[in-house]
């Protein structure tokens, strides 16, 4: 594994970049109230995945227990949660887990991979964090190695396939996302759609067409790093410079990707699939593209959303926060979090949300999510050297 002594994370790059040293830490936040969780939003059918000739099944754990996660009565205390997901698609689960346990207060600080990371492992001498969730398995790899994490022995991180969690415990596996692409409907006749990530880079997409996160995002560089090892870093590299040669419309993030193909600013976009669902509940034009389906392409790459206990948490603290993650790997934990998120629960037998496909129709690309991070040095020079921002 890669050791990242020089994290720069201002460049917002969730694995690349972290600031040395600067100015004092800032103090922990107040807490968020969560609203009360609401009925998962229920999405219009999406566009008909194309048939997989030889899906690869996903690991999964197997189906949680109807056990209680733990003896509510007996937890007292407070949490800080970090978290890069939006305070929408977060606070349900955290009012159900208060309303499981109603003697333990959460505070939340929602934040980008890069800012929380680069907090995480500066708070590092004065943790002021008990748990950290994101949406990067890249970066949970990378802070994973820093030490941030401590080791957890929860027999429901246990369970899950060594490829979603560290081996001791000490990070795991909330959901899964699929690499896809959404359109916007009035702008592309179907005969003209893409079957492939690849054919994003064809001059026919040319003059700013197309959308996708840029080099600060963790996925899209896990993406790349992906690519690498499934076609080759020379057609890796090609692949880059096709799309900065076809005025590639970059962002920071997906949300701006997903909102400029719906409002018909752009044709396609380049997102994890849960923002697809997002736009279309929203009533926006848009379908989605489930890329490299066919016989002997290299299928969807998917990546995690995760969670974590950071070390330093001690006695009843530590006691919550494995309460925390045994909850948010229970059956109503992964029901409210996946269906709220639109994604694919780690848990085996969980109920997706309406209009979602289980990714057992589809071919998934053969890649251990977490060696990923062996991959980066060569993404970022490929970065450099294609002008991808």
């Amino acid at each position: 594994m890669m050791t990242l002594h020089r994290w720069h994370w201002v460049c917002g790059l969730l694995v690349i970049v972290l600031l040395a040293a600067c100015g004092g830490q800032a103090p922990a936040p107040a807490p968020t109230e969560a609203a009360p969780p609401p009925a998962p939003t229920e999405a219009p059918a999406p566009t008909e995945a194309p048939a997989s000739p030889a899906p690869t099944e996903a690991p999964v754990a197997e189906a949680p227990t109807d056990e209680p996660v733990a003896d509510t009565s007996s937890l007292t205390g407070k949490l800080v949660v970090y978290t890069t997901r939006s305070e929408a698609l977060f606070n349900p689960v955290v009012a159900a887990f208060q309303a499981a346990y109603p003697d333990v207060q959460v505070t939340v600080l929602n934040g980008s991979n890069s800012e929380l990371g680069a907090r995480l492992l500066e708070e590092r001498v004065n943790p002021q964090a008990n748990i950290f969730i994101n949406s990067d398995t890249l970066s949970m790899e990378d802070l994973y190695n820093e030490g941030v994490f401590q080791p957890n022995d929860s027999a429901a991180v246990l369970a899950l396939p060594e490829q979603y969690r560290a081996p001791d415990g000490s990070w795991a596996a909330l959901t899964l996302r699929a690499r896809v692409i959404m359109y916007n409907t009035d702008l592309v006749d179907e005969a003209d759609l893409p079957t492939s990530v690849v054919d994003l880079a064809d001059p026919k997409w040319a003059g700013g067409r197309v959308g996708s996160a840029n080099s600060t995002n963790g996925a899209m560089m896990g993406n790349i790093v992906a690519l690498n090892r499934m076609l080759g870093e020379e057609q890796t590299t090609a692949w880059l410079q096709g799309l900065v040669d076809n005025e590639t419309a970059f962002f920071g993030g997906h949300t701006d990707v997903r909102k400029a193909v719906g409002s018909g600013e752009l044709a396609l976009g380049f997102v994890n699939h849960y923002y697809y669902f997002l736009s279309l509940a929203e009533g926006a034009p848009v379908g989605i593209i489930w890329p490299d389906q066919g016989e002997g392409e290299i299928g969807l790459v998917v990546n995690s959303t995760n969670i974590g206990i950071i070390d330093g948490t001690e006695g009843d603290t530590l006691e919550l926060a494995k309460a925390f993650v045994d909850f948010m790997l229970s059956e109503q934990g992964q029901t409210i979090y996946a269906q709220g998120n639109y994604e694919w629960p780690i848990v085996e037998g969980i109920p997706l949300a309406e209009g979602v496909p289980s990714p057992d129709g589809f071919r998934i690309a053969d890649i251990d999510l977490k060696s990923l991070v062996d991959g980066l040095e060569t993404a970022r020079e490929q970065v450099q050297l294609t002008g991808m921002p």
